[in-house]
């Protein structure tokens, strides 16, 4: 276990002091940074009260409480009495400045800049065609979009009307809309013809026509049925933000589960806000003349997280709804050195596949990497540090969910680095409890927060019974959401995958992390996924797949470098090459549905899946190997 393992990055005195952290801490009147973590977790209503300040959030009505949770802990509500609205932070209040606010790249070259001054004018445009509509404060408004411009025009046109934005992942079908339609009470959804990826059209509006109820808003409408996206533009009157309570809901994001439908998670104008801009500030180091490409989608968490932060600081989002890998597999170092960004945030997976691709090309005009999806390998972390960042430029890797819409853990550019690590979060209140609840170090345990934060999801949709369950019951009073984790006495963090991917041999418990990461390193593996299947002996198996060269001599490659890693325990039962793993457009790795597939049962909610059609060939090794 390489936990401790040696420090490769240290922070340069000047980024320390010029960093937005430092700020933080000066305003406060701390003398130090780990004094800043410190008072954030001891005094976290006051640390989000600066926080609130220091940022220059604004609230057309302050708030006369920071938090009351007389309703229960789990219940609690925050910036009490106060009024807030996330449009009006992020874009009405700078109506006046041209700086950019959007810039979107298409695959054929074409680049679409929007000021600040455009972006609120079409925003206020929509907002009142909206109320037009009939569409009211409370009321939910699905996003079937990918990332371009107006899609976020239409996240801000719903919130800047109190309405709740419910963004849906560009790559669902049909009838995982329909889930989501009908849970949410969804009547109109913003949508596309179609848009290009990997040279093609890519249809979406007829994806989810008919479903009953709904009337689509489409851009660029074909043939398809419904209301034409710019002659509605055109028709609405500009309307202002409205007030809007802290505690009304404003984006609700819906969560993969691992059986039954998903569950829709409920983010609002005042706490969600605060800790998203918190986190992009801080963690990111983030200012107004920086620009944000984070390689990911408006249905996942960090969609809707790097858009709100970056227009609420006033600098530029970046977006491009192309492939990453077309027309060839350098095209975000293009995009990186050709629109002048400086903070990208990447997956492992991303890594690990250019990483096999050898790909070494640095990144010009780099300031920070962004990361997060899943746990890193080392030798991935340090292919991106040492090649792409020349040992210069920090991993700000980061972790959370979109049931907190925000980040537990993240380690930032002031962070000295280990590889994979992260580092406590600000104001999050974060340990690792053993099954009795006990707080450990240096020992692999459950991630929980002691507290409940702003941006915590104030319930599942319809179903209060299971927002308890979900987070709240495995340790009461404390947050818990299924992350395997160790932390150091000194604040580090290292994650180990999801608790219910946990594999249980022969009465010793490993995280697939750990046995992947001995897999990665293998010459000729991309990636693998290890996973534990019933076994009458040892109670599970391990099994590997992996994704890279078919050769019966990398597979004795994997299970000698899985036996000198963790001991001929954890050797594992059978070794498969894949063509793909499952797993999401974001690059998530989905291990529960790998085991089902492969064990013949219910994979439960496949919805996120990027490409279902694998889960087939993967059962046929279980009934041929």
């Amino acid at each position: 276990m390489d936990a401790h393992g040696e420090t490769v990055f240290f922070p340069d005195e000047d980024t320390i002091n010029n960093s937005n952290i430092n700020s933080l801490k000066n305003f406060i009147g701390l003398r130090t940074i780990e004094e800043l973590y410190a008072f954030s977790d001891n005094h976290i209503e006051q640390f989000y009260d600066n926080v609130v300040k220091h940022m220059g959030i604004w609230f057309s009505k302050p708030y006369t409480t920071i938090r009351d949770k007389s309703g229960g802990k789990e219940f609690s509500k925050w910036f009490i009495n106060g009024e807030i609205n996330i449009t009006f932070n992020c874009v009405e209040r700078y109506r006046k400045s041209n700086h950019a606010a959007i810039k979107c790249a298409y695959e054929d070259g074409t680049l679409e800049t929007m000021s600040y001054g455009q972006l609120d004018n079409l925003t206020g445009k929509l907002a009142g065609a909206l109320s037009g509509l009939g569409i009211e404060k409370g009321d939910r408004v699905g996003i079937y979009m990918p990332m371009i411009p107006e899609a976020i025009v239409s996240l801000y046109a719903i919130m800047r009307i109190g309405a709740i934005a419910v963004p849906m992942f560009s790559g669902y079908g049909k009838d995982a809309v329909e889930t989501r339609v009908k849970d949410g009470g969804i009547r109109y959804i913003f949508t596309v013809e179609s848009y290009r990826r990997k040279g093609k059209d890519i249809p979406m509006a007829e994806n989810i026509e008919g479903i009953q109820g709904t009337d689509l808003i489409i851009l660029n409408q074909g043939s398809s049925k419904g209301m034409d996206f710019k002659k509605l533009l055109e028709k609405g009157d500009y309307k202002h933000s409205i007030s809007t309570g802290s505690e009304d809901g404003a984006i609700m994001l819906y969560t993969s589960g691992t059986t039954g439908k998903p569950k829709g998670t409920i983010h609002v104008h005042g706490g969600t806000f605060v800790n998203i801009v918190k986190e992009v500030k801080y963690y990111l180091d983030f200012k107004e003349e920086d620009t944000i490409f984070w390689i990911s989608d408006l249905g996942w968490m960090m969609g809707p997280w790097e858009i709100i932060g970056a227009n609420a600081l006033g600098g530029t989002l970046f977006m491009y709804p192309g492939a990453v890998d077309y027309p060839h597999k350098e095209k975000v170092w293009d995009l990186v050195d050709n629109y002048g960004i400086t903070i990208l945030g990447i997956s492992p997976t991303f890594a690990r596949t250019m990483k096999f691709n050898e790909v070494k090309r640095p990144f010009k005009n780099l300031k920070a990497f962004g990361s997060t999806g899943e746990p890193w390998d080392t030798d991935s972390w340090e292919y991106v540090f040492r090649q792409w960042g020349r040992g210069k430029v920090p991993i700000c890797n980061i972790s959370g969910g979109t049931d907190i819409l925000g980040c537990f853990l993240a380690s930032t550019p002031v962070t000295p680095l280990k590889p994979k690590c992260l580092y406590k979060g600000l104001g999050m209140g974060i340990t690792v409890f053993d099954s009795s609840g006990r707080e450990v170090y240096d020992e692999i345990g459950y991630l929980v927060s002691k507290e409940h934060l702003p941006s915590m999801t104030r319930g599942v949709w319809n179903n209060e019974e299971r927002y308890i369950s979900s987070y709240w019951s495995q340790f009461p009073g404390c947050w818990s959401q299924g992350d395997w984790a160790m932390q150091t006495r000194d604040g580090y963090f290292f994650l180990y995958g999801r608790t219910d991917d946990i594999i249980k041999t022969s009465g010793k418990r490993i995280g697939p992390g750990e046995i992947e990461d001995a897999a990665d390193k293998v010459e000729g593996v991309v990636e693998s996924a290890a996973i534990g299947v019933p076994h009458k002996k040892k109670g599970e198996a391990i099994i590997i797949f992996y994704k890279g060269t078919d050769d019966q001599q990398i597979r004795d490659m994997i299970r000698k470098a899985v036996e000198k890693s963790q001991g001929k325990s954890f050797s594992p039962e059978k070794i498969f090459r894949v063509e793909e793993l499952p797993k999401t457009r974001n690059g998530k790795i989905m291990r529960r549905i790998l085991k089902a597939a492969y064990l013949g049962q219910n994979p439960g909610d496949i919805t996120g899946l990027e490409d279902a059609s694998i889960l087939e060939s993967i059962n046929k090794l279980n009934v041929e190997g």
